[in-house]
């Protein structure tokens, strides 16, 4: 038998399913600071960690998902085929709660055209701040080019829902510029 201390991963993406497939809408939270999402620091599957800051100036989608979530699975050919569809107007990010190997596999499968970062379980913390009261994926949240949260979606992502949050990010952006 392993010791409980070798598979702490392996727990808490057990306790995250047990959430993550349910489909309750979160509680309201108070937006973040603008910017702040541009201070969050991620590792690229091929890199060194790095923040989000070069996404500074177009709306942004972030995405925080896993492979072995049902509802993600679902969502993500959505989100593949609404990056094609808003290139050089938005960009979407992937922040994937578990280990290189699955999510490279993963979006090798899926072929997910939008850059993908690693965040461990750590990644449940950077959702708790960007307003995830349930600490589970899917998460989406849509922010302006400044980094002001228009809105998020907890749960599986509605694709029209979404398309309305980046319509509101594209306007925000283009009225600040």
């Amino acid at each position: 038998m392993k010791p409980l201390s070798s598979t702490p991963g392996k727990i808490g993406a057990c306790i995250a399913t047990v959430f993550a497939c349910t489909n309750v809408p979160a509680l309201a939270a108070a937006p973040a600071a603008p910017a702040a999402i541009y201070q969050t620091q991620l590792q690229p599957l091929d890199g060194k960690l790095e923040s989000l800051d070069r996404y500074r100036g177009r709306p942004l989608v972030v995405n925080f998902w896993a492979p072995w979530c049902g509802p993600c699975r679902t969502e993500v050919p959505a989100f593949v085929a609404l990056q094609n569809a808003y290139r050089g107007k938005a960009q979407f990010v992937g922040v994937a709660l578990d280990e290189a190997p699955a999510v490279r596999a993963f979006a090798h499968d899926y072929g997910m055209n939008y850059p993908l970062y690693l965040a461990g379980m750590g990644g449940i913390a950077a959702m708790l701040r960007e307003g995830d009261t349930r600490g589970a994926v899917p998460f989406t949240v849509v922010y302006d080019g400044n980094g002001r949260k228009v809105g998020s979606i907890t749960g599986l992502a509605d694709p029209s829902r979404l398309e309305a949050l980046l319509a509101t990010a594209i306007a925000a952006s283009s009225v600040d510029h």
